[in-house]
């Protein structure tokens, strides 16, 4: 199996993650490191590729901007670009996840393999997976880490409007894309029942959607056993003993008892984390500072100031708080620690102590915390919602409470620290159950148990294999233009009959297309009307169906795919409720894989779109929305698109993006005008792709109009021969 995973945001490297150094940079990261390396070793897998970004930036370390970074025997790190070299936050990057589709699709062709599935980590990287299974015809497996809508009911309590969380955080469109890759996904993997029975509960999913539940796995030879230090000291490698030492003195030196046991807590510097109800439960409790020292250590930093808003807010309070409580020589807050060697080493010396592990966070989806720290044999007291009721059940290492409930925090604490049979049970509890049910092996086994069965029984039809007649010609092509019909191709005869004549000049090395919202026939009539008789691809129907030739051969591999999880009954059946749409009518409007209606041009477009989205996710079906000219609103699978099915030629093909040219006017040619072809704006475009202007695309926007304009942008490319170089008259 070659398993092909992605995680686009936050520092992603194989050694000493950077795990605090900002809100992308956590759990998530190190998961799918792990998962890459502990699959790889299973002799059934002979290729694990974990794809992210491509990182240039002074700021970071120069690891992030190499291309290919090993993990191990048949496993690596696979960087590609995505939105130029600069780092961003997560949020900033949906304007570029099509670029990362092309540079993807680009390098698995040139790795000569097809992979098994693919598999992507939240929801920027279950767009971009969903995209890639589909021009390869593989499983797509989706794990959301954290969802949108949970987040959003969150915030919303916490007093932010809707508008805010969009402009931070583009929610609207994170939870868009989340149903979409749920209407798509072939598996579902979560970590805990909790996030498979209410977190995802809260979006709309067809039944026989399959969600497995396999906890991760954590790393043993990391954080073996406190007592390991008096039993086999020798055998444990200097750089922990050396991190141990580092901790040991950067700590002590915050406490005037530092034999006391220590209250650990680790975590990010965010709101949600709720480390402010630690502080206050020790702050106020004469007990717990009599036995014990607090040490909390929140995130990476070397100047709050010049933190993000949340971060050095959540922090700030944690200053005043100590301050408020007086709690000098009695807590700890270090700015610096590694998560290689010096995290493992806190767990080990709050245990040495006899200490124990603190986590109040409002809600954890797992709680990797929890594990780490009761693998080292440290108990923990946290919050009972979510991951860590599994955590309890399975290893009974710890206690949860309601973190809302100061007095069930402070009591849990001192329970444990006071309790000396109740902190061995745990510790040892936690010691031999994590071994048992947390293990990397167990995971993989569990996960590629998974994988074998979605393999082997498919929902997708699986691509033609054999080469028709007109494919012989399009894999020796040089450079290929692929237009838009309407107001691009036609409307300036003179500059038409000049194109066509070009092309037929340097049809040797130089293929033609056209892509319409047109059905075959009246793309055929067309051609037949304008003399068209050259062509070698048409794309019908807003890019749900592909024609070869004048012949007109219907590519089949591109209609199988296009069936997965389309439901074009139920799409009609609840579409009919919203009166501002009106089924168009006639015999090319309506296929199998287009829906077509017409929107009242006296509703406000964003109103009625947005109403039609809520209305399709409840269908569960994954679908396209086409909107264009103010007026035509298309329902397509959501495999089918203009865009899509070029880059799915490129690939079957085998023409690389950069070498297609595509042209349009209009917003149903978005999509094919976004990513990596050369893309070409006619200078009589509608207002609907001024935006384009602006986007980090390879767009020309010709002074040209219509055909006029395709040869200008031909020639802007350079993809006609040098010897074609006069304009146009």
């Amino acid at each position: 199996m070659y398993l092909q995973l992605i995680s686009l945001h936050g520092l992603v490297r194989g050694e000493n993650i950077e795990m605090g150094r900002d809100a992308d940079t956590g759990g998530q990261v190190r998961y799918v490191v792990e998962l890459a390396r502990h699959l790889a070793q299973f002799p059934e897998v002979s290729q694990v590729d974990l794809f992210t970004r491509r990182l240039k930036d002074k700021k970071l370390d120069d690891i992030y901007s190499e291309e290919i970074e090993d993990l191990g025997e048949n496993c690596r790190i696979v960087r590609l670009p995505c939105g130029g070299g600069k780092y961003y936050r997560k949020e900033r990057l949906w304007p570029y996840v099509d670029e990362f589709v092309d540079n993807m699709i680009a390098f698995t062709q040139n790795e000569g393999r097809t992979p098994t599935i693919v598999h992507g980590h939240y929801a920027d990287a279950g767009y971009i997976a969903r995209e890639v299974a589909s021009v390869f015809d593989v499983p797509f497996i989706f794990t959301g880490h954290s969802l949108g809508k949970p987040k959003l009911d969150y915030l919303l309590e916490e007093g932010w409007s809707r508008e805010k969380a969009n402009d931070i955080l583009a929610i609207d469109h994170r939870i868009q894309v989340e149903q979409e890759c749920l209407a798509a996904a072939d598996l579902v993997v979560t970590s805990t029942r909790h996030e498979r029975d209410t977190q995802y509960s809260k979006y709309h999913r067809d039944e026989d959607l399959r969600i497995e539940v396999i906890p991760p796995g954590t790393d043993l030879d990391r954080f073996f056993p406190y007592y390991e230090y008096d039993l086999d000291a020798q055998n444990i490698s200097d750089e922990f003993k050396q991190a141990r030492m580092r901790m040991q003195n950067g700590i002590k030196r915050f406490f005037f008892h530092p034999d006391r046991p220590m209250i650990l807590a680790l975590c990010r510097p965010d709101r949600r984390k709720n480390i402010q109800a630690l502080i206050r439960a020790y702050g106020k409790s004469k007990e717990l500072q009599a036995i014990a020292n607090l040490a909390i250590l929140a995130g990476i930093r070397d100047d709050i100031e010049t933190m993000a808003d949340n971060e050095r807010e959540v922090l700030t309070d944690m200053l005043l708080l100590m301050d408020r409580f007086d709690l000098y020589g009695k807590m700890a807050i270090p700015k610096q620690h590694d998560s290689e060697f010096e995290v493992p080493e806190l767990y080990r010396l709050a245990a040495s102590g006899r200490g124990i592990f603190a986590n109040t966070a409002f809600i954890e989806l797992f709680g990797l915390t929890f594990i780490e720290s009761s693998a080292t044999g440290l108990p923990f007291v946290g919050t009972e919602n979510g991951g860590p009721q599994d955590i309890i059940e399975n290893c009974k290492s710890g206690i949860i409470v309601d973190v809302n409930d100061e007095k069930a925090l402070t009591d849990s604490m001192l329970t444990l620290l006071t309790d000396e049979e109740k902190w061995d049970e745990a510790s040892s509890n936690g010691v031999n159950l994590v071994r048992q049910h947390y293990a990397w092996e167990t995971h993989c086994e569990n996960f590629l148990s998974c994988i074998k069965e979605v393999v082997a029984d498919p929902v997708k039809t699986p691509s033609a294999s054999g080469r028709i007649a007109p494919g012989t010609r399009l894999g020796s092509l040089d450079a290929m233009l692929i237009t838009d019909i309407d107001n691009t191709l036609l409307g300036d005869d003179q500059a038409l009959r000049t194109l066509l004549q070009l092309l037929h000049d340097e049809k040797l090395r130089f293929g033609f297309g056209v892509a319409s919202g047109r059905a075959l026939e009246l793309i055929e009539e067309v051609l037949v009307d304008y003399e068209i008789n050259e062509i070698d691809v048409v794309i019908g129907s807003v890019g749900s169906e592909i024609y070869y030739g004048r012949e007109y051969v219907a590519d089949r591999g591109w209609a199988g795919r296009l069936k997965h999880k389309w439901y074009p009954d139920r799409i009609r059946e609840s579409l009919c409720e919203l009166e501002f749409l009106s089924l168009q009518t006639g015999p090319t409007t309506q296929r199998e894989f287009k829906i077509s209606y017409d929107l009242d041009d006296t509703v406000d477009p964003d109103e009625a779109l947005e109403q039609i989205h809520e209305v399709l996710d409840q269908t569960r079906s994954a679908y396209s929305l086409i909107f264009s000219h103010g007026t035509y609103v298309d329902i397509l699978p959501h495999r089918a698109s203009k865009g899509k099915a070029i880059r799915y030629l490129s690939q079957k093909w085998n023409m690389p993006l950069e070498r297609i040219a595509t042209a349009g006017d209009s917003g149903n040619d978005f999509d094919m005008l976004t990513g990596q072809t050369a893309g070409i704006v006619v200078g009589n475009h509608d207002e609907e792709l001024v935006t384009l202007k602006d986007s980090p695309h390879r767009i020309y926007f010709a002074d040209g109009h219509c055909a006029h304009g395709l040869l200008e942008g031909l020639q802007h490319y350079g993809l006609l021969k040098p010897s074609v170089t006069e304009p146009v008259s």
